[in-house]
This record gives C-alpha cells, sequence and structure tokens, in this order.
C-alpha cells in the first residue's frame, strides 16, 4: 500500500491506475490526511466467497422457526 498525495496523484494518475490494476492499494492523502483510496475492482467470485465464509461463520441454535410459528399459531387458538 503506498500514499499519494492528490497533486502527485493528478500529475500521475495513468501510472497508479496500473498500479492498481497489478493489485496494490493506493491512499490519496491532502495534507497528510487520507482522503481516498484506490484499490482493485472486487470480481463477483471474490463477493461470493466473502458471503460463504460469512454464512459459514454462523451458528445457529434451537428449535426452526417453522416449528416456533406453528406452536405460537396452536397457542393463540386456544
Amino acid at each position: 500500500m503506498s500514499k499519494v498525495s492528490v497533486e502527485e496523484a493528478a500529475r500521475n494518475l495513468k501510472a497508479l491506475l496500473e498500479q492498481v490494476a497489478a493489485g496494490e492499494e493506493v491512499i490519496l492523502v491532502e495534507q497528510d490526511k487520507p482522503v481516498a483510496r484506490l484499490v482493485p475492482p472486487s470480481t463477483k467470485e471474490d463477493l461470493l466467497a466473502d458471503m460463504k465464509q460469512f454464512r459459514e461463520s454462523l451458528s445457529v441454535t434451537g428449535e426452526p422457526l417453522s416449528q416456533t410459528v406453528i406452536k405460537t399459531r396452536q397457542e393463540e387458538r386456544y
């Protein structure tokens, strides 16, 4: 990851875009404060992999929701 001033980025945009296309992240700074970040675009496969990892990290406990709904409906009837 490299940091580049906004002025320098304006002068060397083509070179920065080539860096980003190669997979590098570039932070644009103005007065030593980050103002933007250039990153390579995410592919559909990357997004799906992230979602799969998230779903696998979830742990569901307790009875199934369908059983809860059926039980609640039966309790309301009587």
